[in-house]
């Protein structure tokens, strides 16, 4: 740099993929087919991590987690909710307050935590196929960089792909037959590689199949925004990052705690940034709550606020950094249905669950089956029927030895041989629930008396309505209005005839 010039901006691009599992990504499961080219090539010019994850598993919460540095026990985000206390900064808020322009492109209403805010720049679902044209999110990436570029301003983009989230593609039945780009490439249900988590059974392959349609075409995608952020001649000042909001939807992922509901595929790249190239870190744990402090820390902004996570750039640059052994995941509320509280601790052995909504009779579901638990229940094989029953009734407790079974499938919290660990990963989850205040405690103190668990769980625990800002309140009781408002029409109708 001549001397007295000055530095040049940090440009941050985020780019998220919606249910893309950790398990698919070719440079760290053996077998699989020729998936993501270009996210394995890119990722070669910079670093990777191999423990890297969502701290809430569903869309909206993760992604509310990435925009404020907080929980959302901490934030109130506990599930599909806007942000309550507008007194919280936001990372686009900030961001645009320093000067940068802030853009984004599918997931609008998931991606914007405070109902109020006002991006530079928005597309949404139906000016990006479906959220699944990548050649419609090169061409409003580069209008997006070209707007920037004119207001002579840094930019933050924020690019949320819509795939591989069901409905997967396919090419029997494809959706918006016409309407939404087909993928490069695609699988058959004998290329598949079946996640432990998941029973080797010809519905699971042929769902996975088109499961990995959706992702090869993410990745075509993937390769057509970096193409454009490359042509516009801003790549070597920006931040990349790739992340995904959760895990893969099927059964025991995405919506849950475990292993594979929360770790995802992460790495960054930035040339002029100081980082490594071709580096996969296999020991630090990062998580969402990582995601708004170390963008603040790359572009040199500096914030009166406390975050729950802290920057990871130390580490892209080859750095140390204490505390990074573990990672804490929770669940709250889904889209619909009652609160589901789960909260975990799991580091690279052991993942410990607590779920103090279990009990005999629950129903969990968080419409990320398919057809796979009722192909599971078909044939009436006991083990098969019982993995369902602890999909819906869950277990108060559950531990599992992560080097051993990587999918969750053998619960360990009776056996005396791991009483020392459980203890032992029950404490940290009790001392990082006591530091963040979490209303879950209390449950965790009677986890020997269920029935008193669920009577703290209805009494005690927030309910999701509290924890909206009014407006979205008055339109969520609006939208009720107007359901009933149908269901007594239909109804009259049905009378009448």
């Amino acid at each position: 740099m001549p001397v007295g010039a000055e530095p040049v901006p940090t440009n941050v691009v985020l780019i998220t993929a919606d249910d893309l599992g950790y398990e698919v990504f070719s440079r760290f499961t053996d077998g699989l087919p020729d998936l993501t080219p270009n996210m394995d090539a890119y990722v070669k010019g910079g670093v990777a991590f191999t423990h890297a994850h969502s701290n809430t598993s569903i869309c909206m919460p993760s992604r509310s987690i990435m925009a404020t540095g907080l929980y959302g026990i901490n934030s109130g985000m506990m599930g599909f909710v806007n942000l309550k206390d507008t007194r919280i900064p936001t990372l686009m808020g900030m961001l645009k307050a320093h000067g940068y322009q802030t853009g984004v492109l599918g997931k609008v209403s998931h991606s914007t935590p405070e109902l109020g805010y006002q991006w530079h720049f928005e597309r949404d679902y139906d000016d990006l196929g479906a959220g699944r044209d990548g050649q419609l999110y090169a061409k409003y990436t580069t209008e997006f960089i070209e707007q920037s570029q004119a207001a002579g301003q840094p930019f933050y983009l924020m690019v949320n792909s819509h795939d591989p989230h069901r409905e997967f593609h396919d090419p029997a039945d494809p959706m918006l037959e016409g309407q939404v780009t087909k993928p490069s490439k695609l699988f058959s249900p004998d290329e598949v590689v079946v996640p432990s988590y998941l029973p080797d059974i010809p519905q699971v392959r042929l769902e996975l199949s088109h499961y990995y349609n959706s992702v090869r075409r993410l990745d075509d995608s993937f390769g057509l925004i970096i193409k454009a952020i490359e042509d516009a001649g801003v790549a070597d000042d920006t931040l990349v990052m790739f992340l995904s909001d959760n895990g893969s939807a099927f059964p025991f992922a995405k919506a849950n705690t475990y292993m594979f509901s929360s770790r995802t595929k992460f790495f960054a790249k930035w040339p002029n940034g100081g980082i490594q190239t071709d580096y996969v870190d296999e020991d630090n744990f990062i998580s969402f709550v990582d995601i708004m402090p170390s963008i603040l820390d790359a572009t040199g902004i500096e914030i009166d606020a406390e975050f729950d996570g802290q920057s990871f750039i130390p580490l892209l640059r080859g750095e140390d950094q204490a505390g990074r052994d573990c990672v804490y995941t929770q669940i709250d509320y889904k889209m619909g249905g009652p609160a589901t509280p789960m909260r975990a601790i799991q580091d690279k052995a052991f993942i410990y669950i607590f779920n103090p909504w279990s009990r005999e009779g629950a129903n969990y579901n968080n419409g990320n089956e398919g057809q796979i638990i009722t192909a599971m229940q078909a044939p009436g094989d006991d083990l098969q029927l019982e993995r369902v029953r602890m999909f819906r009734e869950r277990a108060t407790e559950e531990f599992y030895d992560l080097s051993q079974d990587p999918g969750s499938l053998n619960n360990l919290i009776d056996n005396p041989e791991y009483q020392a660990k459980i203890s032992e990963y029950r404490q940290k989850l009790n001392d990082w629930m006591v530091a963040h205040k979490d209303p879950v405690l209390p449950m965790l103190a009677h986890r020997d008396d269920p029935q008193q668990a669920l009577s703290l769980l209805k009494s005690d625990y927030p309910d999701k309505f509290s924890l909206m800002p009014e407006q979205q309140l008055q339109q969520v009781k609006a939208r009720q209005a107007e359901n009933r408002a149908r269901r007594a029409k239909a109804q009259a109708q049905r009378q009448q005839n």
